[in-house]
């Protein structure tokens, strides 16, 4: 039988560094020391604790700190994740280089200071207090998922979610040691993954493009904070208006179709706006439509060319943010079919347009995309149904009509030859009746001859 392995864990020790260290100065200014050394971005962000005067809040000076204190500080300090310790009665709060990271701009004017100035945060105050509230009364940690906030990134607020894990610090320390997890990716994927479903779910419930031009605004325009504004031009033709909605496989667009605005009497579409006539080269905000059409993919406005009606709209919804950017997104992802509409999409005022977001206008794309072409397909097989159908109506009604003919003309031949009977009947008792009446006639002339000269003998 093998005998279990004997081998021990050696823990590493770090010897002390009192060599390099002054034995008259307090604990929390070793602390400090220490971390000033333990690497470029913790040295940078240990200068702050220089331009505090801490003093002036709960905590004291540094020199009057006490051994708890420094140690948390420096746990705080070294760990790699987001983490923050709340202090004192006047919630001073101090934070690692990783938490400055996550509240972007506000770092690095919240160091140091009262959590109760954090003006910015005061909407966000309920649900801290809550949370701080549970640590203390249940002496457990309490997680917080999905906590969302906006936070500014060089002055454009972003959305945030973080995931929040508190404890009360024990005694002799007063405060909240905090541990963040920043989620905003896998909430936003999971938002947008949901979206997409709900897209083409409703979307492919139109029998109709005028019932999926419907689905599809209305859907996206109730989704303000994800898209500041929804507009839609549908495809008509200025030769023939039915061409717009001919066969899908008709190859490259007409050269003389225009897009009119999808009526929705909540939105004011200036009159230069209700119609894009894509012939025309004189408006440079056509070419981008035309690179849309061209390109079969989704074009970026930028806000120096956004309609000034759209920002409007923009501006009356959601976050009530400035639109900096759209996107135009044909309702043809390949050049083997036409482009029916044009979706215009003003993008999120709190989330960068990055790969990910690229990703997911294409998956909305595609769904478009799919949901069209397959109406289309239906319809031309409905088409070609009920032509099927009519023909052979037609058919039908033709043989019908060669039967009544035929049996009309059986009927007159029968009649004349009722008729071809008859007469011959009536011509045949005639020579009958003919021959009786010369019979009868010859046998009187006969007779009358033999009274007439009783004497003759015949010869």
């Amino acid at each position: 039988m093998r005998q279990p392995s004997q081998e021990r864990l050696e823990v590493p020790v770090r010897p002390l560094d009192n060599g390099t260290v002054s034995p008259n100065i307090s604990a929390a200014e070793n602390v400090l020391e220490r971390l000033s050394k333990a690497g470029p971005d913790l040295q940078a962000h240990m200068q702050l604790m220089d331009q505090i005067d801490f003093a002036a809040t709960s905590l004291g000076p540094l020199s009057t700190w006490s051994q708890e204190l420094a140690t948390q500080c420096y746990l705080t300090m070294m760990t790699p994740v987001p983490q923050s310790i709340t202090l004192g009665p006047d919630s001073i709060v101090l934070y690692n280089v990783a938490y400055g990271k996550l509240i972007r701009d506000y770092h690095p004017s919240y160091f140091g200071r009262s959590v109760t100035t954090w003006i910015e945060w005061a909407p966000y105050f309920p649900t801290m207090q809550r949370i701080m509230g549970e640590a203390a009364s249940n002496g457990r940690a309490v997680q917080e998922d999905h906590f969302v906030m906006y936070l500014p990134v060089n002055g454009i607020f972003e959305e945030v979610s973080m995931s929040i894990t508190v404890i009360a610090l024990p005694s002799p320390l007063s405060g909240f040691h905090a541990t963040f997890q920043d989620t905003t990716l896998s909430m936003v994927r999971e938002r947008r993954i949901d979206s997409l479903k709900e897209f083409s779910e409703c979307w492919k419930s139109a029998d109709t493009l005028d019932d999926l031009w419907r689905n599809l605004f209305n859907q996206l325009s109730g989704r303000p904070n994800q898209f500041c504004f929804t507009t839609l031009y549908t495809a008509t033709s200025i030769a023939d208006a039915g061409n717009a909605s001919d066969s899908s496989s008709g190859g490259a667009d007409l050269e003389d179709v225009v897009y009119t605005v999808y009526p929705d009497p909540s939105v004011e579409t200036a009159d230069s706006l209700a119609t894009i006539d894509l012939t025309t080269t004189s408006n440079p905000f056509y070419a981008y439509f035309r690179k849309a059409r061209s390109t079969r993919a989704p074009v970026l406005l930028p806000h120096e060319v956004i309609p000034e009606s759209w920002q409007h709209l923009a501006q009356s919804r959601g976050f009530g943010d400035i639109c900096r950017q759209a996107v135009i997104i044909p309702s043809s992802s390949n050049k083997l079919t036409k482009v029916q509409a044009f979706l215009i999409l003003g993008l999120s005022t709190r989330r960068p347009y990055d790969d990910a977001y690229r990703t997911f206008l294409l998956e909305v794309q595609r769904i478009l995309a799919d949901c069209t072409i397959n109406i289309i397909t239906a319809r031309e097989a409905a088409n070609k149904k009920r032509d099927i159908a009519k023909r052979a109506r037609i058919e039908k009604d033709l043989i019908e009509k060669e039967l009544v003919l035929r049996k009309q003309e059986a009927e007159l031949a029968s009649n004349k030859v009722d008729r071809l009977a008859e007469v011959a009947e009536s011509v045949e008792y005639g020579i009958t009746n003919y021959r009786n009446h010369r019979t009868e006639a010859q046998e009187f002339s006969k007779a009358s001859a033999v009274v007439i000269c009783p004497d003759a003998s015949p010869n």
